[in-house]
């Protein structure tokens, strides 16, 4: 991902979108309808032109998002964005809960507990009030979204929001969910930990001030969201009664398309990550600037690290012991495979089989619980996510 590229700035960015646009539609997308026209060329045969269509434009933003730092406005963490229909707050940072290794690479980074924004997700119909205290039991979604830790956002008004409708929509026992809006990474600005100091306040938010049960919390991360969700589960099984006022650990994990290995361990020929390249939209994670930009000034060692990579193969003794119940889906189309497959077998291996559950959706690219019309996947996967909540 080429951050902080000359094209990034103004007025060089908007005629570069400008022209990437018109090449998009006059010569791209026709050049993509012939070359997928038969099911013999198609990525997948199964994948009709517009599934084809579908991954070949999302590749090509994400990949135009990383040249010119973005397409289009997107809210982050510098400012709540009230509007019709969205509910926000902003949330405290917990400097009293920060301490250990994670506290001594905040103190390195440079980077503090601050105030962020979160928003609610709630139920059509469900008549909620905005942070209300929870029903005896009642279950709630803490949401961390993906986009490599350097795109995308938590607000409602954006495409990340179709993940948590998504689960609303098809889960009875849930109600409501909660998104924190985390700090991105940037050239110099808010390496890690930082997101994992704002992934801690939405936490503590969740538990100490709303009064949810830590048992009644389910996290669920997709992609670098799934990372997050893990680092701070980690975090919070690590240091669980080293300080009084730090919540106990979640009760439940759903990891969408998991990013779980930012070292690039996996990407070797004849694996996934080379493998599925034509049937996803993302590159290799190991050839992603972004992953150095989130490493920041401790350096690129710091990828080979439990609480970054757990998934790594450069990571030795990675334990789980301690971690929730887990719920793990994923594309077999998807260059993650590998990687998440070695994450899967660390986690089972540590809390047990039965405690993680596994969805492999056939012919599905990395995190398309995003695409609303990615069918019949992303149905299916919802519909297990809602059985497995639902037996918690």
């Amino acid at each position: 991902m080429a951050l902080g590229t000359n094209v990034a700035r103004q007025p060089f960015k908007g005629l570069y979108i400008g022209y990437s646009l018109l090449g998009l539609w006059l010569v791209r997308v026709p050049y993509w309808s012939v070359r997928n026209l038969l099911p013999a060329w198609r990525p997948r045969r199964s994948w009709s032109i517009l599934r084809c269509l579908q991954v070949s434009l999302a590749r090509y933003f994400v990949q135009l998002g990383g040249k010119v730092g973005g397409v289009g406005r997107m809210p982050d963490h510098r400012a709540l964005e009230l509007g019709k229909g969205v509910d926000g707050l902003y949330v405290d940072g917990v400097p009293e809960l920060v301490t250990g290794d994670v506290k001594k690479w905040a103190d390195l980074a440079g980077v503090a507990p601050t105030r962020i924004p979160g928003y609610w997700y709630h139920k059509p119909g469900a008549h909620v009030v905005m942070g209300e205290q929870p029903r005896v039991g009642e279950k709630v979604v803490y949401c961390l979204h993906g986009g490599g830790y350097v795109s995308h956002s938590a607000h409602p008004a954006t495409a990340y929001a179709a993940v948590p409708r998504a689960l609303l929509a098809h889960t009875p026992a849930l109600r409501r969910a909660f998104a924190i809006e985390y700090r991105l990474v940037g050239p110099g600005a808010h390496p890690f930990p930082a997101q994992l100091l704002d992934a801690l306040a939405g936490y503590s938010y969740l538990v100490s001030t709303v009064g949810f049960s830590p048992e009644n919390i389910i996290i669920v991360g997709d992609s670098a969201g799934a990372n997050l969700a893990l680092a701070l589960t980690r975090y919070l099984v690590s240091y669980a009664g080293a300080l009084p006022l730090l919540p106990a650990p979640p009760g439940a994990l759903v990891l969408l398309s998991p990013w779980g290995d930012l070292t690039g361990s996996h990407d070797t020929p004849g694996s996934t990550a080379f493998r599925h390249a034509p049937s996803d939209f993302i590159s290799a994670p190991g050839s992603n600037s972004s992953a150095s930009v989130y490493a920041g000034p401790h350096g690129r060692a710091l990828l080979a690290n439990a609480y970054v990579s757990p998934a790594s193969k450069d990571v030795e003794h990675v334990s789980f012991k301690g971690f929730p119940r887990t719920f793990i889906s994923l594309g077999d189309a998807e260059i993650l495979a590998d990687q998440i497959e070695t994450l899967r077998a660390r986690l089972a291996a540590d809390v047990g089989e039965a405690r993680v559950e596994t969805f492999v959706s056939k012919d599905a690219c990395h995190d398309f619980l995003w695409f609303e019309r990615f069918e019949p996947q992303r149905g299916e996967v919802l519909t297990a996510i809602s059985s497995w909540i639902g037996s918690l």
